[in-house]
């Protein structure tokens, strides 16, 4: 919406220049596979591989406006999923302030990617503990999440804007 706003256009956003994005592919497609409950490689071995990926794909693409954040983000929220056995730290008083309930499969630990955080969860103030709530919408998210979002909407933002044609028409 910012980039509309900003007479920015929607098609630009695909030329804008991204490089070694199919690691950004294979991280995502790492981290799913980490989900599957007949993975034959440990989840948090495929979690950690994947974001491993991904943030090379963020340090080679560091020098483009707005992904250093994104880079960030990404850091914080690979080291307390990866110190967590492969899961994000997520607090009970922060999803119940999000207007949401625990649900069994995280009360239980069966969640694929969250687990409850405790006292002692490595790296717990990195986690899930802001929340968020809105009518009926609730989120809950770790500091990475913000900067994540923060920086993927200004990378966006800014790429729906074609300065190439800016400057050959000025």
């Amino acid at each position: 919406m910012i980039g509309w706003a900003r007479g920015g256009r929607f098609g630009t956003l695909a030329r804008a220049s991204v490089r070694a994005l199919p690691l950004l592919g294979a991280g995502v497609l790492l981290v799913v596979c980490a989900q599957l409950p007949q993975a034959a490689v440990p989840a948090r071995l495929l979690v950690a591989a994947g974001y491993l990926a991904a943030l090379g794909m963020l340090w080679i693409n560091r020098d483009r406006p707005w992904l250093p954040l994104v880079l960030i983000g990404t850091a914080l929220n690979a080291a307390v999923i990866v110190a967590n056995g492969g899961r994000m730290p997520v607090a009970r008083d922060a999803i119940e302030r999000a207007g949401r309930t625990v649900g069994p499969a995280l009360l239980a630990g069966a969640d694929p990617r969250h687990v409850l955080a405790a006292p002692g969860s490595p790296l717990g103030v990195l986690g899930d503990r802001w929340a968020f709530h809105a009518g009926g919408f609730g989120v809950v998210l770790s500091a990475g999440d913000v900067l994540l979002a923060v920086g993927i909407a200004g990378f966006v933002q800014g790429a729906m804007h074609d300065r190439t044609s800016a400057a050959s028409n000025s």
